[in-house]
């Protein structure tokens, strides 16, 4: 995954269309404005989903971008990113680009396949993976060959990130992979937790400009959970306020005397009423020791 210059997509896309290489990927079940009917809904190509009875307006759709949309890629890319709420637990109905050699039907059988999963039970499980939000998060959860056949026929996905900015997946290091992932348990755990993160994210940017720091990125985040969950912590509040905590004071601060006192209290107390106690004093020193014994 990486940022990539919009100008250049820009220029690329007419050839692409052309050559037909370039398709829309949409998601309109909670976005009831971007379902398609009649004619446009017949031209496209529907990616079922096999867990959700839904009608053919709710299913996700892929569509050719024909050259002269594609003339106008700037001022499409305008159009998302104006529709992109800027919340982050807000349906995201623009899924990106995807630009693939094969036929838009081979490709949406193929992500429509890919959406089914086994758990670590061998049970079938849902993969999001279209849904910008969870897209954006795979690269650093799994494997580059786990990526390249979750994508399989998919040469990039262009997409909007969360701050609004062009990013890039090429799936595909010198060889194509195709077929199921083999998720871990691990991974499994890490792909549940996105929606912590972007939860923990949209609550961290609602804070004071002074108390956020420069750079935030999903990794800390998801780092800061799972000590959150190491540390006894369950509930969606406490892990929020955890995760909090340590991004406006420092990535460790869970490990100061005063912090592991307090944790092994939470087993009888919630973690938010155990920290709102700590007084200014108590929380400069968490704040100002990076790490204690």
């Amino acid at each position: 995954m990486k940022a990539i210059d919009e100008n250049a997509f820009i220029h690329d896309a007419p050839a692409l269309a052309k050559a037909g290489q370039l398709y829309r990927l949409i998601d309109p079940s909670n976005t009831p404005a971007r379902s398609l009917s009649g004619k446009a809904l017949t031209g496209a190509q529907l990616v079922k989903n096999p867990f959700f009875a839904q009608t053919p307006s709710q299913k996700l759709y892929l569509q050719s971008v024909d050259s002269e949309a594609a003339k106008d890629m700037e001022g499409e890319l305008l159009r998302e990113r104006n529709a992109r709420s800027s919340n982050l637990l807000e349906p995201v109905p623009f899924c990106g680009w995807l630009v693939s050699r094969y036929p838009c039907r081979t490709l949406a059988t193929y992500l429509s396949k890919q959406l089914s999963q086994q758990d670590r039970k061998g049970n079938p499980a849902l993969l999001r993976f279209y849904d910008p939000r969870v897209l954006q998060q795979l690269p650093r959860i799994l494997d580059p060959w786990q990526l390249s056949a979750l994508l399989g026929p998919v040469d990039r996905w262009v997409y909007l990130d969360k701050e609004n900015g062009v990013r890039e997946i090429a799936p595909h290091r010198g060889q194509r992979h195709l077929g199921r992932l083999h998720l871990t348990t691990k991974q499994w755990q890490a792909i549940h937790r996105i929606g912590q993160i972007n939860r923990c994210l949209e609550r961290y940017w609602a804070l004071p400009e002074e108390d956020q720091q420069a750079s935030v990125t999903d990794g800390l985040v998801d780092n800061l959970l799972v000590a959150a969950y190491a540390n006894g912590l369950t509930e969606r509040a406490d892990m929020t306020a955890f995760v909090l905590h340590g991004l406006v004071s420092h990535v460790d601060f869970y490990r100061h005397p005063l912090m592991q006192n307090l944790l092994r209290q939470v087993g009888g107390s919630s973690y938010i009423g155990l920290t709102n106690r700590l007084t200014d004093t108590e929380w400069e020193a968490i704040s100002t020791v990076e790490e204690s014994a």
